[in-house]
């Protein structure tokens, strides 16, 4: 698939967190707000969201490259991800588990299902709170106006595993199409 953004997942406490990279994030459904995560079932990560069941989803930005790549290639069994990358712990304000204060967007989430199919655990959870940078808005301060340029999002391109930054924009959605309405 095509791009993904680059997000790092945390679970567990302020006390003890593990920061999992990952890109396959999904938007599921608006109401309720939820969204699916795949990760693998040979790390500490899967067993840490299951057991904790809720997790945080952290956008990470070209900014922070280094530091997300190291969390998804290191295991969180044997070290402190935080301590190692310097990336900032905060509270959340309704789940456990932290955010990353490093990342503009930041999804709290609630554990409400998961699968495994194949070697990939499959989590669903619902997004209970939501924290954006507000100066990665556009003027209109509304959550949906995020400013691309300003956040700088990582984006991970699977296939060729490669970080990118996001390109130019080339149309506007549910419009465009309205020019082969007859």
């Amino acid at each position: 698939m095509f791009p993904c953004p680059t997000s790092l997942v945390v679970t567990g406490t302020m006390e003890k967190a593990n920061i999992v990279t990952i890109a396959w994030v999904s938007l599921l459904t608006s109401q309720p707000p939820t969204l699916g995560i795949s990760v693998g079932t040979r790390g500490y990560s899967g067993e840490a969201i299951k057991s904790n069941k809720d997790f945080t989803v952290n956008i990470a930005t070209v900014g922070i490259m280094i530091e997300a790549d190291f969390c998804g290639i290191r295991s969180g069994r044997d070290i402190d991800k935080f301590s190692e990358t310097g990336l900032t712990k905060m509270p959340s304000k309704i789940v456990r588990s932290p955010i990353i204060k490093e990342c503009p967007l930041n999804l709290e989430c609630r554990l409400t299902d998961w699968r495994i199919i194949g070697r990939t655990n499959h989590f669903v959870g619902e997004i209970v709170e939501t924290h954006v940078d507000t100066d990665k808005l556009k003027d209109t301060g509304d959550i949906g106006s995020i400013d691309i340029n300003a956040f700088d999002p990582l984006i991970y391109i699977g296939g060729v595993r490669e970080y990118r930054r996001v390109g130019e924009k080339v149309g506007d959605p549910y419009q465009i199409g309205n020019r082969l309405k007859k």
